[in-house]
This record gives C-alpha cells, sequence and structure tokens, in this order.
C-alpha cells in the first residue's frame, strides 16, 4: 500500500528541484503539523485535518479508500519515518509503519504519496460488510532537524471516516446484525428474568403469609429445596413413605382428595431424596418434572418432606445472573447503536465504563427484587 522505495525516490527528487520552488513559512488551511514540517493528509478528497466525528469521510465499504499526502518543510530537516493506523472501536485493524530516513531541505511542497486502501479486504466478506459505523485513522510523522539530529520530533493527524450504508441500511451489516441479535436477545433476558423474579416473589410472599398461619401445604414453584446432614437415626423407606402420606393426607384441602394425593405423593419420596442430594439446591418445580407429578404435587411433597425435617429451605429461585449479563449486554449493545447510527468513536475505556455502568445498575436492581423474595428458614429445627 504504502510504497517505502517510491516514497524514497519522490524525496530523493525534492533536491533537485529546490532552487524552483521558493521557501513557505506560512502553513496552509487544512494542514497539520508544524512550522518545521507540515503535511496534508486527503482522504477522498477530503483533507483529514477536517473531519473529527461530527463531519466523518464517507466511505463505501466496497470501494478502496484513495490518500494523497504532501508535505511542505519551514527548515532543514531529515524525515526518518512514518507510521499508519487505523482502528475500528479502539481495534487496530490496519498498522503500518515505513522508513523513509532522507534529507529534506526547507522550503518544499510536494506530493510524496498517491496510494489507496483496500476497503473491501478490511472490512468486508465478498458482498457482506463486516463492519459498519465509523473507523479512527492515524498518520504520524517523524523528522529531526539537521542542526539537532538526535532530537525527533513526530507530527500527527487524526481523522476519521465513516463506512458503509447509514440509517437502517446499517442494521443488514454483520456488525449491525450482531448488535440487533444481542440486544433483542438481552431484552428477552431481562423480560424472562423479571418473569423469574415476579413468581419468585409471589411464592417467597405466599411462603412468608402462610408460614405465620399455619397454612402452607404446598411449596410454590419457584422455592429452592436443601438438603442438609443431620444427626439422626436414618428412616426406611417404607417409614419414609409412610411418614410423608401421614403428613399430606393431614394438610391437603380439600379434604375428599386428600387420601389420593397422599398414596400418589408419598411413593416418591425417595426417588425425591435422590434428586435433592446432600449440598444440592432444587427448585421445587424442578423436583415435580423429574418425579413426573404437578408442580402442586411436587410442592405438597416437599412441604412434608420439609414439615419432616428431611429437607430444607431458605431462599427461592432468583435470576441474579441473567439480570446482570442482560443488563451489561444491553449497555454494550448501547455503544454499538451510538457508533453505528450516531457515528460515535468510543474507546475501549468508554466501552468498559458504560457496560460496567450498566452491570452495576442490573446488580442493584437484582439484589433488590432478592431483598423482596426473602423468606423464612423452613426445615432447619
Amino acid at each position: 500500500m504504502l510504497s517505502k522505495s517510491r516514497i524514497a525516490l519522490v524525496l530523493l527528487g525534492i533536491l533537485a528541484a529546490t532552487v524552483l520552488v521558493p521557501p513557505t513559512t506560512a502553513q496552509p488551511a487544512g494542514w497539520s503539523g508544524d512550522d518545521n514540517l507540515a503535511f496534508q493528509l486527503t482522504v477522498n478528497g477530503v483533507s483529514a485535518a477536517e473531519s473529527d466525528a461530527n463531519n466523518p469521510i464517507p466511505v463505501d465499504a466496497h470501494e478502496d479508500i484513495d490518500m494523497l499526502l504532501e508535505i511542505q518543510t519551514g527548515d532543514n530537516l531529515t524525515l526518518k519515518s512514518g507510521l499508519f493506523t487505523m482502528e475500528y472501536l479502539s481495534v487496530s485493524i490496519l498498522e503500518q509503519d515505513f522508513n523513509i530516513d532522507t534529507v529534506v531541505p526547507a522550503g518544499i511542497t510536494v506530493g510524496i504519496l498517491n496510494s489507496t486502501i483496500p476497503t473491501s479486504e478490511l472490512v468486508s466478506f465478498g458482498n457482506i460488510s463486516l463492519v459498519s459505523g465509523t473507523l479512527t485513522g492515524r498518520l504520524n510523522l517523524t523528522y529531526s532537524l539537521l542542526g539537532s539530529p538526535s532530537v525527533n520530533t513526530t507530527v500527527s493527524e487524526t481523522f476519521v471516516v465513516r463506512l458503509g450504508p447509514t440509517g437502517a441500511a446499517a442494521i443488514f451489516s454483520v456488525s449491525g446484525l450482531l448488535t440487533a441479535g444481542f440486544t433483542v436477545m438481552s431484552i428477552f433476558s431481562i423480560l424472562l428474568a423479571l418473569d423469574e423474579f415476579q413468581q419468585g416473589i409471589l411464592g417467597a410472599m405466599k411462603v412468608r403469609s402462610a408460614h405465620s398461619d399455619d397454612e402452607l401445604h404446598s411449596f410454590p414453584r419457584p422455592v429452592v429445596l436443601r438438603r442438609i446432614k443431620k444427626d439422626r437415626e436414618k428412616i426406611s423407606k417404607n417409614e419414609l413413605i409412610e411418614r410423608v402420606r401421614k403428613v399430606v393426607q393431614n394438610e391437603w384441602h380439600p379434604r375428599e382428595e386428600a387420601a389420593e394425593m397422599a398414596d400418589k405423593v408419598a411413593e416418591k419420596a425417595p426417588r425425591a431424596l435422590n434428586i435433592v442430594g446432600f449440598g444440592s439446591k432444587v427448585p421445587v418445580g424442578t423436583l415435580a418434572k423429574k418425579l413426573d407429578l404437578k408442580p402442586d404435587e411436587g410442592g405438597a411433597l416437599a412441604a412434608a418432606l420439609t414439615d419432616l425435617g428431611i429437607l430444607q429451605t431458605k431462599t427461592v429461585k432468583v435470576p441474579l445472573f441473567k439480570v446482570m449479563l442482560a443488563g451489561a449486554t444491553l449497555a454494550g449493545s448501547y455503544v454499538s447503536w451510538n457508533q453505528i447510527f450516531g457515528g460515535v468513536t468510543p474507546s475501549w475505556v468508554d466501552v468498559l465504563l458504560l457496560t460496567a455502568g450498566g452491570l452495576v445498575v442490573s446488580v442493584v436492581i437484582a439484589y433488590l427484587f432478592k431483598w423482596l423474595a426473602r423468606m423464612p428458614e423452613l426445615g432447619y429445627e
């Protein structure tokens, strides 16, 4: 792309033309650099010095970027090297340095570069645009004055390129589709998590109210069952079934269904203890599903085993991690949408700060819901 030999040949030819070019001291508008070395980088006919996040240079993702570079010297100097970079969301997608190491006399204005960047090879795959939004480019030129050859000075210019389509068409690039996918996924995750929180809060309220007036005969589905080792005599399978049958039959309503419910549920008690092993945490809904029981039947079995002190519970199922992840993902998607539609050029620090902010807000909301879903300890006596 940037031919080192071509740049060197052009600069060597400058020496022969020195007497024909009068010294220039004023730096033209649209140029960058300092009084010793000024330069104008033109990208697709637009001066890089005139572009920024609010005025990006439009570029078609399937066409090459045309670049012209002119320099103007105000003093005798050695042009040592250059570095050209392009970044997308602060991630480098192109970086090329070139050594020049050529003496350039004062008063020279000459073009040293006329080249192209194969944009389609960088951000496209066939006819598919992998990237849509803004790219940040930067050109650094390093020189030293002949009077102080050991002191290097670097002049630079940053420019912003608007890549690919704008508006609704930007969504159909790969980055747009990925952003849309993550946005939809995070929104659905939050909605599902809120539904789980609602079930957990309502379940905890039922347990709290029933615990006060001894009316809890079946645990709600979100209640999390635990099993801890206790210093007590082991009971046989038949005794376990009989004890569960008595508890369910005494507590189940309506009374005419109590005997049938007790027989059906009690037979599942041994399997329930295999599912809720020591140190495990199993929601009532999961237990009922694994035992092929209806939710109220699984809840009755869980309540009976807890009433006997065989199982314990003190929490309901709340999707803390799901809310945190969805919040952070949604915050990251917001950054991407701003980049795609608004032309914002965030750094990784900006992305991390906003994502962390979304995570913090999600954590606060999640723990607030967890507090609302608190319930008393049962079965630990």
